[in-house]
C-alpha cells in the first residue's frame, strides 16, 4: 500500500475510536452537562503521554490538560503499569483541570507492551466539597472544592479497588450519577481498547505506532512552517481577572510572545501571585492556552495532536495564579484559561493583524441551583449560559453560542430536560437585546434566561468571570455588555452576592427567579463606518432597538421608518466630532496599583469621557487590542496621558502619539 495512503487510514481509524468513544460516552452517561452539555473529552495518548488523537469536536481545554495528567501517571508508576490496570485523576497541580473534572485513563497494550492510553475526562456534577455542584465563588482553598485525586490506580490487573472507589462516591453528592458516570466512562474505555486491538491486527503492532510517531511529526512541520511565515518579533498584551471573590482587586495576566524563526515563546512573567479564591488553575493551562489559540490563528484545519505544539514554549511562573500550587482553590479554572485565551488573542492579532478578533464572554458562566429531594437527597441543576462571540474583519460575532475555545460545548440547555428533572421552570430564555460590542462589525448577543424555583427552597452558587470588565473589541470596535446574574424576589432585583458574579451557598425562597444575562462579544471596526443595512437588520430581527441604533450607530429614520441618510450622516459626524483623544506622553515608570494600571487623567478629560476616579477606561493605539486601566483624576495637562515603557508597548505606540481614550461600561448605551 502507498505510505501517504496508510498513514491517512491510520489518522482516520484512530479519530474514528476517538469519535465513537465520545458517542458512548452522550449515549451512557448520566448527568446533563454530560450527556446534553457535551462537557468532556476523549483523546489516545502515547505510552509517554504525548496527544495522539482527538477529535475536532473535543473540549479544547481538555487539549493539552490531558497529556499533562498521562505524563503524571507514567511518572508516577513508571514501569508499574500492566494490562487491566485503570487510573483516575483531577489533580489541577499535576495537569488536571478543576476537580470536577475527572480523567480515566486506560492502558492498551500490544505484543505484552504499553503501546497507548485511551483517556476519558468527564465533568461530575459533584465532587464534594462546601456546596453543592462543588464550584462556587467564595472558596478559600482546595478542600473546599471536592475531593483531589492525584494519580490512582483503582484497578490493577483487572482486579478494582472497590475500597477506594467507595471512598470517592461515598464523599460526593448524587452517589447514582456518579457511579453511573463512571461506569460510562470504564466502558467506553473497553470499547476503544477493542478498537486500538483491531487497529494493531490490521496495520500491525509497530506499522500503527510508527504511523503515529509520523503523523505526530507532519504536524509539527506544518505548525513550523506557519510560524515560519509569521514576522518575527516581540508583541506584547495584558488583560484582568476582575475578582478571586474575596478580594476586590484585580488579577493581571501579562504576556511577552516572541515569534523567532519557526518556534513561539509565549512568557508571562509579571503575571499575578496565586490567590486563596477560586480564580487559579494548574500548571497545564496556559501551554493549553497558548496551543489552542495559536493552533486556531495559524494552523486551525489540520488534525490535533502532540505535533503542532512542539513548536511552542511556555514560562508561565510558579506560584502565580495562572501556574498555582497547594493549597489554591482552581474552581474558576476556565476562566482563568479563557483570559489566558483572550491575552493570547490580542497578541496574536499583533502578529497576524487580518485575524484579529473581538474578546469573548469571559468563561464557563458556572451557576449551580441545588435543593432537597423528595427522598431525603440533593438535586443539583447546572447551567452553562452561553454568550456572545467576538466579531472579525467581514464576519458579525454569533449570538449566545459557545465558542472556539470550547469545542462541542452545547449552547443552550434544553427546557424540557430542567423541568422534568428538577422543581425548576425555565420562564425565559431569549437573546439579550443590545449585549453586542458595536463595530463596522459587531460582536454577538448574549443569553437572558430566567430560572424560577418550584420548590420550599433552594441554595445558588455562581463562579464566573467578565461581570465588571466587558469583553473588549479590536480595531476601534467597542466593549460588549458584561455578564451579570441576580435573583429576582417579589418583583425586585437582589444581589446574591456583594462580588458580582461570584456566589457561594446563596438561599432562595420558593417564587424566586435567577436571572442569567450573559455578555457579548467584541466589535471589530468603527461602527459609525457599519452597513446601514446590516444596523436595519439587527433592528428588524429585534436585536437592537430603535434607541440603541441611533445612540450606538447614528442611525436617524423618517416618519415611515425608512433610513433618511441626510440625518445619519450628520449624526455620525457628530458621534465622531465627540470623541475623545490625547497624546501620549512616555514616562520611566508605570503607574501601578497592585495590579491596577492606572493612567494620569485631568479633571477636563474625565468631564469628557463623564467619568470618576477609579472608572475604568481604554486607550486605543496601534495594537488591535486597547489597552485598559483605571482613571486616576488628579490635575495635569488636559489632554495628556502618562504612560510607561510597557503600556507604549503594550499599546504598540511612541511617544507624542494622539490615541482615542474612551470610558469602558460594563452595559453599553441602551442595555438595561
Amino acid at each position: 500500500m502507498n505510505p501517504l495512503i496508510q498513514l491517512e487510514l491510520i489518522r482516520e481509524s484512530l479519530v474514528a475510536v476517538v469519535n465513537e468513544m465520545r458517542a458512548n460516552i452522550i449515549h451512557s452517561s448520566y448527568a446533563a452537562i454530560i450527556y446534553e452539555g457535551h462537557d468532556f473529552s476523549c483523546a489516545l495518548m502515547s505510552a509517554d503521554g504525548r496527544q495522539v488523537a482527538q477529535g475536532l469536536a473535543d473540549h479544547p481545554i481538555h487539549i493539552f490538560a490531558v497529556p499533562y495528567s498521562t505524563r503524571e501517571v507514567v511518572r508516577a508508576f513508571k514501569d508499574d503499569i500492566h494490562e487491566g490496570d485503570l487510573f483516575l485523576h483531577n489533580d489541577p497541580y499535576t495537569g488536571g483541570t478543576h476537580l470536577n473534572d475527572v480523567l480515566l485513563l486506560h492502558p492498551i497494550f500490544n505484543g505484552g507492551k504499553l503501546a497507548l492510553f485511551a483517556a476519558i475526562r468527564c465533568h461530575w456534577n459533584d465532587v464534594g466539597g462546601m456546596t453543592p455542584g462543588s464550584l462556587s465563588g467564595r472558596v478559600k482553598e482546595i478542600c473546599q472544592e471536592g475531593i483531589r485525586i492525584t494519580p490512582t490506580r483503582i484497578c490493577e490487573k483487572g482486579k478494582m479497588n472497590d475500597a477506594v472507589l467507595a471512598t470517592l462516591f461515598n464523599n460526593m453528592r448524587g452517589r447514582e450519577e456518579r457511579v453511573g458516570d463512571f461506569n460510562a466512562m470504564l466502558g467506553t474505555g473497553r470499547k476503544a481498547a477493542e478498537h486500538l486491538g483491531r487497529l494493531f491486527k490490521r496495520f500491525g503492532g509497530q506499522g500503527l505506532l510508527d504511523g503515529v510517531e509520523a503523523l505526530i511529526d507532519r504536524s509539527e512541520r506544518q505548525m513550523r512552517g506557519r510560524i515560519s511565515a509569521c514576522p518575527d518579533g516581540e508583541y506584547f498584551s495584558e488583560g484582568y481577572i476582575e475578582s478571586d471573590g474575596s478580594n476586590p482587586d484585580p488579577l493581571v495576566v501579562r504576556l511577552k510572545l516572541t515569534v523567532e524563526g519557526d518556534g513561539i515563546k509565549a512568557d508571562f512573567s509579571g503575571t499575578s501571585a496565586q490567590t486563596n479564591g477560586p480564580t487559579n488553575c494548574g500548571p497545564a493551562m496556559a501551554f493549553n492556552a497558548v496551543g489552542t489559540i495559536v493552533k486556531a490563528f495559524l494552523d486551525p484545519k489540520t488534525p490535533i495532536n502532540h505535533g503542532s505544539f512542539n513548536p511552542i514554549n511556555v514560562i508561565a511562573p510558579e506560584k502565580s495564579f495562572i501556574n498555582a500550587r497547594e493549597t489554591a482553590p482552581c474552581g474558576g479554572m476556565a476562566e482563568v484559561k479563557f483570559l489566558i485565551d483572550s491575552v493570547v488573542a490580542a497578541a496574536m492579532g499583533q502578529v497576524v493583524p487580518e485575524m484579529s478578533v473581538g474578546d469573548l464572554k469571559g468563561g464557563a458562566n458556572h451557576i449551580h441551583i441545588a435543593g432537597p429531594r423528595a427522598d431525603g437527597g440533593t438535586y443539583i441543576h447546572y447551567e452553562w449560559p452561553a454568550g456572545g462571540t467576538g466579531a472579525s474583519l467581514g464576519v458579525d460575532g454569533s449570538n449566545a453560542v459557545r465558542s472556539y475555545n470550547e469545542g462541542d460545548f452545547n449552547s443552550i440547555q434544553s427546557a424540557e430536560t430542567v423541568e422534568s428533572q428538577y422543581p425548576l421552570r425555565v420562564e425565559r430564555c431569549e437573546v439579550r437585546t443590545g449585549a453586542c460590542g458595536d463595530g463596522q462589525y459587531r460582536g454577538g448577543f448574549g443569553l437572558r434566561r430566567d430560572i424560577r424555583i418550584l420548590g420550599d427552597h433552594a441554595m445558588l452558587s455562581v463562579l464566573s468571570e467578565k461581570n465588571v470588565i466587558p469583553p473588549y473589541g479590536v480595531v476601534k470596535g467597542c466593549n460588549a455588555a458584561a455578564n451579570r446574574f441576580v435573583v429576582l424576589r417579589n418583583g425586585k432585583e437582589v444581589d446574591p452576592s456583594d462580588v458580582p458574579g461570584k456566589v457561594s451557598g446563596f438561599a432562595l425562597q420558593t417564587g424566586d427567579v435567577v436571572r442569567e444575562e450573559t455578555a457579548g462579544g467584541g466589535g471589530y471596526g468603527d461602527p459609525l463606518t457599519r452597513d446601514l443595512k446590516q444596523v436595519m437588520e439587527d433592528i428588524r430581527v429585534g436585536y437592537l432597538t430603535t434607541e440603541q441604533a441611533e445612540l450606538r450607530y447614528g442611525l436617524a429614520l423618517t416618519k415611515s421608518g425608512e433610513v433618511d441618510f441626510k440625518k445619519t450622516d450628520e449624526r455620525r459626524r457628530e458621534l465622531e466630532s465627540s470623541r475623545v483623544e490625547v497624546t501620549l506622553k512616555i514616562t520611566d515608570e508605570e503607574d501601578m496599583e497592585g495590579a491596577r494600571r492606572r493612567f494620569a487623567v485631568s479633571p477636563f478629560l474625565a468631564m469628557r469621557l463623564k467619568i470618576q476616579q477609579g472608572d475604568l477606561v481604554e486607550i486605543l493605539g496601534n495594537a488591535a487590542a486597547p489597552l485598559r486601566g483605571w482613571a486616576r483624576v488628579i490635575e495635569g495637562a488636559e489632554t495628556v496621558i502618562p504612560v510607561g515603557p510597557l503600556g507604549m508597548k503594550l499599546l504598540n505606540s511612541t511617544d507624542g502619539q494622539v490615541a482615542e481614550i474612551r470610558a469602558v461600561r460594563s452595559r453599553p448605551v441602551g442595555v438595561m
